[in-house]
């Protein structure tokens, strides 16, 4: 047992009063003589002995009284396991949950408002010396400073849900390190949260610090969620036909039936379906429709869903190209059937250029570069073109007939790619085609079953080292490999073993030439980020650009405009933006007037499954016993926060039991009466 005014334990030293009245109260009596009193000796014996026991009794009930009365202004409490030590000051460090989760409903309203308002009557449980922290996911700077109760009460006002996720060991960390530099006080932290369930171990705490946790209870909502979206196809052409994937989740322990999905493009719909999904699980899906003309696409895929409706749609960009750049790099003469495949197509935007005159500086601007017939390659044209694959463009080589071999050695090993060893005079004929590989999708309306494929007089062997990074699209007889893909760095590498000189093979006049000329040419597309997600990323990539010292890039939509930082790299400009965007939708990327790109910003779905951890499930990952965890709604919040601080209250049954003993004396004086008759002594 403790007690919160000790100082008034010295005023039990009153119990004296009543004790001296006692003692001193001695009456008097006067003598009657009678002439015979021996039929009075046993009624003066009784009546003796009868006023003894009534006047200890009122003499108990007396001191009693006194010593629960000053008990009373004492304050006894009873400890329990939290209350370590009492200090005169506290300072307290509050944690409310704002992030999506907290629009759940339940017979008081919003989660958000109920953590609002047991705040309140947290703070009010406080004495007005006491300091606190108020803390959100949102993290901001002003949160880290100490507030009295006044300013705690109007800065609740201002807290409005927050697309931030932040897991319950960094809202740890936050209100530690906070308290860390608070000295002589009483340090506690409250988290109040709907304890949505992470993918989270037992929390690391400092066990100076008082930890309670004040979980709130939705009502049982259905929820659904579009997660993400994805094209099949990397490039984008106007008035092409799009299928796009998009997964929807059902997070309920109901069935969904024919929950209308709806894209819209630029604000147009442009496709419609449904979806029936089972409790619990998710759906994977595709839409068709045809893309608009060229330049940059704001998209966006809907689902309609309440109370919780923050991952209702999802924004994405994409950019419909109305070119696709491709060099062709030659040595002295260029070979014409390269030349005259891309251009049946106005989509390529086709350039050759020899092999002296090339520039290196404009490389970085290209996306797919063919070798068409290089006797040699020179080790800076190596390191060129190894820097270019690796910042994920895509380098297709024709081997010729009079190739250097040791000079392709070189150049392939540095690719880390199989090479040619040696040009086999043989004839061969290709047997097999990776039909599921993306360079073979859609060229053929059904799978062939006996294709015509090229053959080759001539070809070069391969040395059949690489086996991770490689893929075979077309191998002879014999498992011999002769048109080899290989992922280097960020980009691809395409080898033909076969060479394609007319003496050589039939491979540049096969009709499978042309598909798969512009297959490589189409795959090597760099497709943009569809969406960002807020709290996840913090940046942006975009094109390289070459920007002017003095010029800003600068992203803005119709709400606000920021200037990003900028990190400019070979083949991308990476724009870091860090917590200047937390608003999703689509944000657009300028250089003065002209858009370089557009991006769009989503909320992060780890708020979208609403199962949440029960009292014991929170016991054992913060490590902390059930007094520990208050009760949202069982009785008043501050009389939990009082036990919990200073243990079980006792000063109102003190003065309880003081106007117990004080009645008790009123009746002992009012209804203990002798009934005998009082005798004087005779002589």
């Amino acid at each position: 047992m403790g007690f919160l005014f000790p100082e008034f334990l010295f005023a039990l030293l009153l119990i004296a009063i009543p004790v001296i009245i006692h003692l001193f109260n001695f009456r008097k009596f006067k003598k009657v003589y009678f002439t015979n009193v021996r039929f009075l000796k046993d009624a003066q014996l009784q009546t003796s002995s009868t006023q003894k026991l009534k006047e200890r009794l009122i003499l108990l009930s007396r001191v009693l009284a006194i010593i629960f009365l000053v008990l009373a202004f004492a304050q006894p409490f009873l400890k329990n396991s939290n209350t370590k030590s009492i200090y005169k000051n506290s300072v307290v460090s509050i944690y409310i949950d704002n992030s999506y989760s907290m629009e759940a409903v339940n017979k008081n309203g919003t989660l958000l408002d109920e953590a609002k308002r047991n705040a309140i009557e947290l703070v009010n449980a406080y004495s007005l010396n006491d300091k606190f922290q108020l803390l959100t996911n949102d993290f901001s700077g002003k949160q880290q400073r100490l507030i009295n109760k006044e300013e705690l009460l109007d800065e609740l006002n201002d807290i409005k849900t927050s697309p931030v996720f932040r897991n319950y060991q960094a809202v740890i960390d936050r209100q530690q390190n906070f308290l860390a530099s608070q000295q002589q006080v009483k340090k506690v932290a409250y988290l109040i949260s709907d304890f949505q369930k992470q993918n989270q171990e037992i929390l690391r705490k400092d066990t100076a610090i008082n930890f309670y946790l004040i979980p709130l209870l939705a009502n049982d909502l259905p929820n659904l969620s579009v997660d993400t979206v994805y094209f099949l196809s990397p490039f984008h052409q106007p008035k092409q036909k799009e299928n796009l994937v998009y997964k929807v989740t059902n997070h309920s322990d109901k069935e969904v039936e024919n929950i209308p999905i709806k894209l819209t493009i630029n604000g147009l719909q442009k496709a419609i379906a449904s979806l029936s999904i089972k409790p619990n699980a998710s759906k994977t899906d595709t839409l068709e429709f045809s893309n608009p003309s060229a330049g940059w696409q704001n998209a966006k895929l809907s689902v309609k869903d309440y109370p919780i409706v923050f991952d209702d749609n999802l924004n994405f960009t994409f950019e419909v190209k109305s070119k696709l750049p491709v060099l062709a790099i030659f040595d002295k003469q260029p070979l014409q059937n390269i030349k005259i495949a891309y251009q049946t197509d106005a989509f390529f935007d086709f350039n050759e250029v020899d092999l002296s005159q090339i520039n290196y500086s404009g490389l970085a601007n290209q996306q797919f570069v063919i070798l068409e017939n290089l006797k040699t390659i020179s080790s800076g044209l190596t390191q060129q073109l190894k820097q270019f694959v690796d910042n994920g463009a895509s380098l297709s080589v024709f081997i010729p007939l009079d190739a250097d071999l040791p000079s392709y050695q070189t150049f392939f090993r540095s690719l880390a790619t199989d090479y040619p060893t040696a040009l086999i005079d043989r004839k061969i004929q290709s047997k097999k085609l990776d039909l599921s590989s993306p360079v073979f999708t859609d060229i053929f309306e059904k799978t062939p079953k006996n294709i015509d494929l090229p053959f080759a007089s001539k070809y070069f062997s391969s040395s059949s080292l690489v086996k991770t990074t490689k893929e075979v699209l077309m191998e002879g007889e014999g498992n011999v490999p002769l048109l080899d893909v290989f992922k280097t760095g960020k980009g691809k590498v395409y080898i033909s073993f076969i060479p394609i000189e007319k003496e050589a093979s039939n491979l540049s006049q096969h009709a499978l030439f042309l598909p798969i000329l512009f297959k490589m040419a189409l795959l090597s597309a760099k497709g943009q980020k569809l969406f960002y997600t807020i709290g996840k990323n913090q940046e942006v990539e975009i094109p390289s650009l070459n920007i002017p010292e003095n010029e800003n890039i600068l992203i803005k939509n119709k709400d606000l405009e920021v200037i990003p930082e900028m990190i400019k790299k070979p083949s991308e400009t990476l724009l870091y933006f860090a917590d200047q965007l937390n608003k999703q939708g689509i944000y657009d990327v300028y250089l003065k007037d002209s858009l370089l790109a557009q991006f769009a910003l989503n909320e992060d779905r780890k708020e979208s499954d609403l199962k949440f951890y029960n009292r014991a499930d929170l016991s054992d990952i913060f490590s902390l016993k059930d007094e520990n965890i208050l009760k949202s709604n069982d009785q008043a919040l501050s009389k939990q926060i009082e036990v919990a601080n200073f243990g079980t209250s006792l000063w109102k049954l003190c003065i309880i039991l003081t106007i117990l003993f004080l009645l008790m004396e009123v009746l002992l004086i009012r209804f203990f009466k002798n009934n005998n008759i009082k005798h004087r002594n005779l002589k």
